[in-house]
């Protein structure tokens, strides 16, 4: 089963780290030490947005015109001086404020040894191919706007299940992403909630060291309650 983690490595090990050689002169080695740095990031950006009702809504609202698509589809093309603004903007998004993401960056230069400024050119070019991943994961839409619906249906707010109590659209989402086989009649169970969704498509702590995380889990707070 692949996970976030997986097929961004893939793509680091890939276009990224040939990428990163040529726009940003960083070694292979560096290449491997920044994406190491920042995918930690990565995932409590994901995680709090799902966490946050009104932070998700505009998060995957962003992902429905699919212009991040062709950056899943080309990596090369994630890290082009033109596709900087957008990867710009998707990190704000994902983490929230520009502020974060430049501390984000400080923090995997202090980690890596790495100039910050490469680790920022760095973390947009990720975050092209990563929202295009989010984008072709996604199922064909029968309704405007699939995420938000989908969002809508984890809300605590009563059992959003559809009728019969299939899976929802969500779970079918991580289930085709993770190749997972569908499940045709599910146990009667608590479904996961947002954060654990997350954790799962990254599958968090496999190859993240945890004192790191955890200067990394902070700065999330700081920013979090500033």
């Amino acid at each position: 089963m692949k996970t976030v983690y997986d097929w961004m490595r893939d793509a680091q090990e890939g276009a990224l780290k040939a990428m990163s050689g040529e726009r940003l002169g960083l070694s292979a080695g560096d290449a491997t030490r920044a994406f190491e740095a920042l995918m930690p990031a990565f995932w409590l950006g994901m995680r709090r947005s799902a966490a946050d009702p009104f932070g998700y809504r505009a998060f995957w609202e962003s992902l429905g015109a699919g212009r991040y698509l062709s950056y899943f589809d080309n990596p090369m093309a994630a890290f082009q001086a033109s596709a900087f603004a957008e990867g710009e903007a998707a990190l704000e998004r994902l983490f929230g404020s520009k502020d974060l993401a430049r501390a984000v960056a400080r923090q995997a230069e202090t980690m890596t040894g790495i100039g910050q400024d490469a680790i920022q050119r760095m973390m947009a070019g990720m975050a092209n191919v990563m929202m295009g991943g989010l984008e072709k994961a996604r199922p064909a839409p029968t309704f405007g706007n699939p995420f938000l619906a989908w969002f809508d249906a984890m809300r605590p707010e009563g059992d959003r299940r559809p009728a019969g109590g299939g899976p929802t659209p969500f779970s079918r989402l991580m289930e085709s992403w993770l190749g997972l086989p569908p499940e045709p009649e599910p146990e009667p169970e608590e479904p996961m909630s947002e954060e654990e969704v997350v954790d799962r498509l990254f599958d968090a702590g496999r190859s993240m060291q945890q004192s790191y995380v955890k200067s990394m889990e902070t700065l999330f707070d700081r920013f979090s309650k500033g």
